[in-house]
């Protein structure tokens, strides 16, 4: 089958719904089907080096062309996907299959009639569900009603759907929908990273991303902040922002533990190839995050990132993690979202020897094997396209 997957995604980047669409087209690839992604965001290009065998990329600007583009870009993102519909009409031969990234509305509204039209299956990819409160406009703004229509009712017109959390696949399997959980999936091997000098006693602990509204950095830099003040020895790593917008945006500058480099170092942002030498060379990776509707609808792709990568995780039970992170095996977990919690986490941590946390690092690997590999779902992937009509 020759399956077309698009959206509005960069690719390829490092952002993680790049990532995602990545291991979803290697999977397919690996079943032996043409892939051909559609990106329609431009790429930043910070993710250089993450081709996809066998799979060809195409690149489109949606923000740049079409319906009022020429206006405002905001009023232009309700309305995108026209360019996306273009491409596909130009197509001498259909895809057999169209996965559709996310449920914008702007794609439904034009891809379901298309799909309709040329009797190919839609499929989508869905991985979160915004909170109306974080979107343009607010609770009572277009793009929190446009979400809400879409989730609620064109979504669940598809032929099948993969979703990403047991929320997710609960909400659309109640609206009778054909469903498939698959979590964030990689293909690249663990391998250790020597960057960090090993100082004895130190653990080195690591937070990889753009925090937005997901984190709860509150908990984690105030329970660092207690954990030192306890005796913890650790040197905290932050990829994704640096020292002046973390102090903009969360305003806990004035924590002793910030003053200097020695035990929290800020790196901005990173490309991925970069970002998981960090993480390779941390003992911990560090997830916390509130209990709120978008973090149960959606999954820390970088949990799975960093398990495959073979370190283990600290961090409290958001999303679907119950069913992959094991305390004192490939996790320490995380009591609840508060810098209490995080900071007995940390003494934990910290007090680990090199024998335990060499074991840790094998556990964190073999579950990673077993529920985060490409290889683990590529057959799945490949029969509910080929089955489901």
């Amino acid at each position: 089958m020759n399956i077309a997957y698009v959206g509005p995604f960069p690719f390829p980047s490092s952002n993680a719904n790049s990532l995602r669409v990545k291991g979803m087209a290697e999977a397919l690839a690996m079943a032996g089907h043409g892939v051909d992604i559609c990106s329609s965001v431009p790429s930043q290009d910070m993710g250089r080096g993450m081709p996809v065998e066998g799979v060809r990329v195409h690149s489109l600007n949606e923000y740049d062309e079409g319906l009022l583009s020429g206006v405002n870009r905001g009023l232009r993102g309700l309305f995108i996907g026209d360019i996306t519909l273009r491409w596909l009409h130009s197509l001498s031969t259909k895809p057999d299959a169209i996965v559709l990234y996310g449920t914008h509305l702007g794609y439904l509204l034009r891809l379901l009639p298309f799909c309709e039209k040329f009797r190919i299956p839609l499929f989508l990819d869905v991985v979160e569900w915004y909170d109306p409160r974080h979107l343009p406009g607010g609770v009572f703004g277009p793009f929190a009603a446009s979400n809400e229509l879409s989730m609620r009712y064109f979504a669940t017109k598809a032929n099948g759907i993969f979703v990403i959390s047991k929320y997710l696949q609960l909400h659309f399997e109640r609206h009778g929908c054909k469903t498939l959980r698959i979590p964030p999936l990689f293909s690249f091997e663990s391998e250790k990273s020597s960057q960090f000098s090993k100082v004895s006693g130190v653990v080195n602990l690591c937070y990889v991303g753009s925090p937005g509204k997901k984190e709860d950095m509150e908990s984690i830099f105030k329970g660092l902040q207690s954990a030192y003040e306890k005796g913890a020895n650790f040197r905290m790593h932050v990829v994704g922002l640096t020292a002046d917008e973390f102090a903009k945006d969360f305003g806990m500058q004035r924590l002793p533990i910030l003053e200097n480099e020695v035990h929290v170092k800020f790196y901005g942002r990173l490309d991925n190839v970069s970002a998981k030498n960090i993480i390779s060379a941390s003992d911990f990776l560090v997830v916390v995050r509130k209990d709120f509707r978008f973090t149960k609808a959606g999954f820390p792709s970088k949990v799975a990132e960093s398990l495959c990568l073979g370190v283990p995780i600290i961090g409290n039970l958001s999303s679907d993690l119950k069913d992959y992170l094991l305390d004192g095996q490939n996790a320490i977990v995380v009591g609840g979202p508060n810098a209490d919690s995080f900071s007995d986490a940390v003494m934990r941590a910290a007090a680990l020897n090199e024998n335990e946390l060499s074991r840790m690092r094998q556990l964190a690997s073999s579950s990673a094997d077993s529920n985060f590999r490409v290889r683990v779902f590529s057959e799945r992937i490949a029969n509910f396209i080929a089955t489901v009509r």
